[in-house]
């Protein structure tokens, strides 16, 4: 008894300062996300923070697994065993420290997302959450523009220091090496990863289904920043997200013309014209070289990453964490763990779909422009759909 009463006046105690522990909790959520990139020693900076935040979880006392959550992550954790254990057995270039790493990683990842999940929707976090993503976002996209003109400025500027831990070369920003053409990538390593990182919360922005309301400014500078990345993957991604955002029946016929649209159209037009030799390079003549066959990056997101499939391993696959690196997701969990495992996140696309199509849809094509089920920019966006793809009504806990 005097236990529990401990355990229970220190839960109290946690309680009373919630507000402070969400804060801060969120904040490191929030920026764990965009140092995916950021490496120290062998592992990143996000799973660096997200041990942090799993500690501080536990010692708050606000660490919570249901019984029903913990049956799903040991289907998972038991799919990925039998892998392990089929692969040692049978698969003669299979390494054993590899496959449990990658297990190690994919449990961690689970709990701490599994513990994360329940804090925000046991407090009622969405919104804070959500609010807390778009600003830190918003600072990376400062921090990229920065980079850009500092670039432009030929060492005018210092930049280097935001790149300590990750990518320096001349390749992870210019345009088809042309160095005039500078491509924002802010912290991360590439373009199309920064793209990927805010296609992902523009998307959690507009699909939404808790009916949270971003500031339009917020969206519309996280656009502008991916369409500074020149990343072609992003850029059709973005253009996706807004066709399935204002295309639709109801709002064709409720559309109505005001004077305020010509300012946009306007600013559209000259964004254009001023951009036009940019544009040409960067997504017109990309595109006739996909048509062409003289650009394979799409053929490779689509078609090519299927060829990793070991057919003679099919289904328990390669092993987990054997397949190298492929910008498709389902090709690399089929290459990697077989079958089972293919067909369980295949589901999880289709209830995905059926709970909140737009969002369902998005991460289809997401899985098709970053790969990496191993990834912490993967297991965050995971997170997110969960507390995000449906409005669900739950009993809160008051903040105090």
């Amino acid at each position: 008894m005097e236990k529990t009463s401990l355990l229970s006046k220190w839960k109290q105690l946690n309680d009373s300062h919630n507000e402070k522990w969400s804060t801060i909790l969120l904040f490191l959520l929030s920026s764990s996300f965009a140092l995916t990139d950021w490496m120290f020693g062998i592992f990143t900076f996000t799973e660096y923070v997200f041990l942090f935040i799993g500690g501080c979880l536990v010692i708050s006392a606000h660490y919570q697994i249901k019984l029903n959550q913990l049956k799903w992550i040991l289907l998972i954790i038991g799919v990925i065993l039998v892998n392990i254990l089929i692969n040692e057995l049978n698969n003669e270039p299979f390494v054993l420290k590899v496959g449990l790493a990658g297990l190690i990683k994919v449990t961690f990842y689970l709990m701490v997302n599994v513990g994360l999940y329940n804090y925000v929707m046991n407090y009622g976090l969405e919104e804070k959450l959500l609010k807390m993503m778009n600003s830190v976002a918003v600072v990376v996209g400062i921090i990229g523009i920065y980079i850009t003109i500092a670039l432009y400025s030929d060492g005018l500027l210092p930049y280097e220091f935001f790149w300590t831990y990750t990518r320096t070369d001349v390749l992870s920003y210019s345009f088809n090496a042309i160095e005039n053409l500078v491509r924002t990538r802010s912290v991360f390593s590439e373009p199309s990863y920064l793209g990927y990182y805010l296609t992902i919360i523009i998307g959690m922005n507009l699909f939404n289904k808790r009916y949270i309301a971003i500031p339009t400014w917020m969206t519309l500078f996280l656009t502008l920043t991916v369409i500074l990345t020149f990343s072609y993957s992003s850029i059709a991604v973005l253009v996706f997200i807004y066709l399935m955002h204002f295309i639709s029946l109801d709002k064709i016929k409720e559309f109505r013309w005001v004077k305020t649209y010509w300012l946009y159209v306007g600013v559209f037009a000259t964004v254009l014209f001023v951009s036009k030799d940019i544009i040409y390079q960067t997504i017109i003549k990309r595109t006739i070289d996909i048509i062409n066959g003289k650009d394979f990056s799409a053929l490779f997101r689509i078609v090519k990453s299927w060829d990793y499939v070991n057919k003679d391993h099919l289904f328990m696959g390669n092993g987990i964490g054997h397949t190298p690196s492929i910008w498709n997701i389902y090709a690399y969990i089929l290459s990697d763990l077989g079958l089972i495992a293919f067909i369980l996140v295949c589901l999880f696309s289709l209830y995905l779909v059926l709970t909140n199509y737009k969002m369902g849809i998005l991460f289809i094509v997401l899985n098709f422009q970053k790969g990496g089920y191993l990834s912490s920019a993967f297991w965050i966006y995971l997170l997110l759909l969960l507390i995000y793809v449906k409005a669900t009504k739950k009993t809160r806990v008051n903040l105090k």
